[in-house]
């Protein structure tokens, strides 16, 4: 049986006016997400509330009807895209309007990733910590293209310009991931605002020290000591339990996971 521990923590900063992040935790889908806007204060605000607002609705709807967890997950981020398109191209108000999303689906000891911006989903597991997503930012194309390496990417200029964005057209389709999950794992969404101060060692040793709502309490103190110069959210998650059969096919993937430590 799964079975886990989980927080959510948003915070506007100490120097923003307004907090255009969010997050969602469903527990009865197993839906955690992460949101992430851009365009403003109100357009910002809005595009990523309704994002998380929309991919809530689609997937319990998807789900209701038996569709397979990985094959829902993914239709729904696409219906979500679609639909914030429609809003933001139609209203003067949010006119402009876009939003990151980074969405994890939980369900019968898997996991599955649906994704686009540059929110990410670390994964903690034994001593190393794990990348699972890739960001959609000029330098991350850059690297993919092999002019320039991932440690140079990590202090490009380009590295916070991103590529790809939910409002930029009318479907935007996710980059997705799956795999199993293990007994002891600690999953951490987070946006730029977050994961921007901190060492990948840094990130390894809170997330293994902490259970998540303490976890997230210091990183966000930690964030504003050290400048607090966007908004910031996470959402953290702590498997406590699960089957020996799906911790077992969890380490063997390990090896095929981007380990950053």
């Amino acid at each position: 049986m799964l079975r886990g521990k989980f927080y959510g923590i948003t915070d506007i900063g100490r120097v923003r006016t307004s907090n255009e992040d969010a997050y969602l935790i469903n527990p009865l889908t197993g839906l955690f997400a992460i949101a992430d806007g851009l365009g403003g204060r109100k357009a910002g605000d809005f595009a990523s509330n309704y994002a998380l607002e929309v991919l809530d609705e689609e997937l319990q709807n998807l789900l209701s009807q038996r569709v397979h967890p990985k094959r829902a997950l993914k239709e729904a981020f696409i219906r979500t895209s679609t639909k914030v398109y429609e809003r933001v191209s139609t209203s003067i108000e949010v006119r402009g309007a876009m939003t990151t999303l980074t969405a994890m689906l939980i369900r019968e000891h898997k996991w599955y990733i649906a994704h686009v911006g540059d929110t990410r989903v670390y994964l903690a597991r034994g001593k190393h910590l794990y990348l699972l997503t890739e960001d959609d930012t000029k330098a991350q194309l850059m690297v993919r293209k092999g002019l320039i390496s991932p440690k140079e990417a990590l202090t490009h200029p380009a590295r916070n310009v991103l590529v790809r964005a939910l409002g930029s057209r009318s479907v935007v389709k996710p980059h997705t991931y799956e795999g199993y999950v293990a007994k002891g794992d600690r999953y951490l969404l987070a946006s730029d605002g977050l994961y921007s101060y901190f060492t990948d060692r840094e990130l390894l040793d809170y997330m293994i020290s902490y259970d998540p709502k303490p976890l997230l309490e210091a990183l966000r103190d930690e964030v504003n000591y050290r400048g607090g110069e966007d908004n910031l959210t996470a959402v953290a998650i702590y498997i406590t339990g699960t089957s020996f059969l799906s911790s077992l096919l969890a380490r063997f993937q390990s090896f095929t996971l981007r380990r950053l430590v």
